[in-house]
């Protein structure tokens, strides 16, 4: 999925009312790991969704005062019509439709129980490098990289590749003030089948400038392969 047709289908809303199919979602989830745009506009309606809760928490709890300090004589279904009925009531409903939004806020799959390896990957390791055992259960699956760069770069590319050369996924290491450090990502499992890969570490200022190569594999945990 590109951002051209995320936002032609609007699946960031379609990914907060959570119509996607679990196919369709989890495509969304590695669409957020490329695209700034989507990912800044989940982050900014996670925090909209918060404020609108706790706006709504407060109301009903001054409307629930206002109703035990003053109890005027019943006028029967007009009563309903009253403010102080009203607003509590709409801000159930509201409170209600904002539900669906729940599973956004969690960030479904994105949250997932999940133990994270300590194991971190050498650059130029022998031996076509580690074999990194993938649990296909989850959506994501951990990976750590030694950077030792001769130079402080103040970002970094990590394009990671099949054994083949093809170009599987490329992501920024984020700002860095430092040549020495460890790069922690979670990589969509989707994405690496079982086999060889390598990770080539670049200047994100100057893409000829390579800096590290970091052999792996994966194999699954189900097969051991």
């Amino acid at each position: 999925m590109d951002h051209e047709l995320a936002e032609r289908e609007q699946a960031v809303d379609r990914y907060l009312l959570d119509e996607f199919t679990p196919e369709e979602r989890l495509e969304f989830e590695e669409h957020l790991f490329d695209c700034p745009i989507c990912a800044n506009q989940v982050r900014r309606d996670a925090i909209s969704v918060d404020n609108l809760k706790e706006v709504l928490r407060e109301g009903e709890q001054q409307a629930a005062e206002s109703r035990r300090s003053v109890k005027p004589p019943s006028r029967g279904w007009l009563e309903w019509l009253r403010p102080a009925t009203l607003a509590p009531a709409f801000a159930a409903l509201i409170l209600a439709v904002t539900v669906g939004y729940q599973n956004f806020v969690s960030i479904p799959a994105l949250e997932q129980p999940q133990v994270l390896s300590s194991f971190v990957i050498p650059p130029l390791a022998r031996d076509g490098g580690p074999a990194i055992t993938v649990d296909r259960r989850l959506p994501r699956f951990n990976l750590n990289f030694e950077v030792d760069s001769p130079h402080a770069y103040p970002q970094y590319e990590c394009d990671f590749q099949k054994d083949s050369g093809e170009t599987v996924l490329v992501l920024s290491s984020g700002p860095r003030e430092v040549a020495s450090f460890t790069l922690d990502f979670l990589l969509p499992a989707k994405r690496f089948p079982a086999g060889h890969y390598i990770m080539i570490l670049r200047a994100a200022s100057d893409p000829q400038a390579e800096i590290h190569r970091y052999p792996f594999a994966i194999q699954d945990e189900e097969s051991g392969q």
